[in-house]
């Protein structure tokens, strides 16, 4: 059971904003935000948590924490069953104080009698965590359900006429476009529309804010199930998932790879972002790709140009361990960030199908070209050094993040299995290093180390996030 008050826990930089970016309390260090949506509060089950692990010297710190949900001081609401608070997660500096904040969906909140609904909630950082928060109004609750699912921070001129063009929260639903309200809340309207089609019984299953250095707009990239009249989806492949490159409020639109995740980051140091686009479900179709998942590298195509290169991956790719097969999930999840401090960031890939479910994660090292799948490693619970052992249904690699949370310049990898434990889910930590990722001092831990107790099958795991 998890108890009610605080206990001590597709996002890029905010433009203008000061600070470490992802520091929730101002003390220099990055920090990780991790989910546990399916966690008992108060005998409401799978009414969700969310754990702020804070960064230290020693890298994450367990025994540092803060637990938030709905039953939280100055939270607003009530921990509910089914609300599964925290499905979605971003952290940003919202209002440009130095401070990281956290935007928290909660997709199956009911709102005034409407079951599902879901609602969005913004919690500051201060000095002392994640302790005030604010609900972000839904401008059109009769709409759409699951208002939440997933969420992204961006800027764009067109984004809100009413905030001048400052930082928006993109927001995605089921039966919905993405609805954009100023990140300060100054107003509690906001706009939708990004010219792009999705099924209603998916709607937006991921966003990804993409960050362009040079101007003060950012694109979004939104992922999605085609929609039409006869079933079959505008993608040419029913109900495959869709991925589009957007310029908000302009209606402009490219369409990438197909996949339900995606990452940014500039992999080969020329300055420019280049976008990676996983799908775990690609059933090897396409030549060159593998069965049970694949990765897509755009490379300098942020700004919704023609690629300069394009880079496949799959299991069955020259160097990359494992082999393709079905159920893989090879892409389920994606993060980008320098592991060995070489000014190129590298890739991480999770499996969470591989091996029945036990899952593995994929690290492959960014050189000035492409990326160097001969020499890419995986990793398992039963990699040397890795704390546990790898068990069906685990799901090692269901969310992946690259954190440096020690200020070491090296980012340290955290890896999310929800399944372990019979669903109560777990966190790794591994650091980073000159020779990129290493098990040297790693760390794991469960629903216990992260403050939720007895909490049940939480899910912990199942969101890592941070900046």
């Amino acid at each position: 059971m998890l108890a009610s008050g605080l206990t001590p826990l597709v996002a890029t930089a905010a433009h203008g904003a000061t600070g470490t970016p992802g520091d929730i309390n101002r003390d220099g260090y990055r920090d990780v935000v991790v989910s546990a949506p399916d966690a008992t509060v108060a005998g409401r089950a799978k009414a969700g948590a969310v754990i702020v692990l804070y960064g230290t010297a020693r890298g994450v710190d367990t025994t540092r924490r803060t637990v938030v949900t709905q039953n939280s001081t100055g939270i607003p609401g009530s921990a509910e069953a089914g609300d599964r608070f925290g499905a979605a997660v971003v952290v940003h500096d919202l209002n440009a104080d130095g401070y990281a904040d956290l935007v928290v969906g909660a997709p199956g909140e009911e709102v005034s009698g409407d079951v599902g609904g879901g609602s969005v909630t913004v919690v500051w950082g201060t000095s002392s965590g994640p302790t005030k928060a604010r609900t972000v109004a839904d401008p059109w609750p009769n709409s759409h359900d699951a208002y939440g699912r997933t969420l992204a921070v961006a800027t764009h001129d067109s984004l809100n006429p009413v905030n001048g063009g400052k930082l928006s929260i993109a927001i995605g639903a089921n039966d919905a476009d993405v609805t954009f309200m100023p990140a300060d809340l100054s107003e509690q309207s906001g706009s939708s529309g990004t010219g792009t089609p999705f099924n209603p019984e998916h709607g937006i299953v991921a966003l990804t804010a993409v960050d362009l250095p040079d101007t003060a707009n950012d694109r979004l990239m939104i992922h999605g199930r085609g929609t039409s009249d006869d079933g079959w989806g505008y993608d040419g492949e029913g109900d495959d998932p869709g991925t589009w490159l957007v310029t908000p409020g302009d209606f402009e639109h490219t369409t990438l790879p197909a996949g339900t995740v995606s990452a940014v980051g500039d992999l080969d140091g020329n300055g420019s972002p280049d976008l990676v686009v996983g799908n775990p479900e690609d059933p090897a179709q396409s030549p060159g790709t593998s069965l049970g998942g694949r990765v897509t590298v755009y490379y300098d195509a942020a700004y919704g140009g023609s690629p300069s290169r394009v880079q496949t991956i799959g299991q069955d790719t020259a160097g990359v361990p494992g082999t393709g097969e079905a159920g893989d999930r090879f892409g389920a999840s994606v993060a980008i960030g320098d592991t060995d401090k070489d000014g190129r960031a590298d890739l991480v890939i999770g499996t969470p199908g591989e091996n029945g479910g036990t899952g593995a994660v994929t690290v492959v090292r960014g050189t000035g070209g492409l990326l160097d799948t001969a020499h890419a490693r995986d990793w398992t619970q039963n990699s040397a050094g890795v704390p546990g052992a790898s068990e069906k249904g685990d799901a090692f690699g269901s969310a992946v993040r690259l954190v440096d949370t020690n200020k070491d310049g090296y980012a340290d990898l955290l890896i999310g299995a929800p399944g372990e434990n019979a669903g109560a889910g777990s966190v790794w930590s591994l650091r980073g290093s000159a020779a990129s990722v290493t098990a040297t001092g790693a760390v794991s831990f469960g629903v216990g180390g992260a403050g939720l107790g007895s909490a049940g099958a939480a899910r912990l795991g199942g969101v890592v996030t941070g900046p």
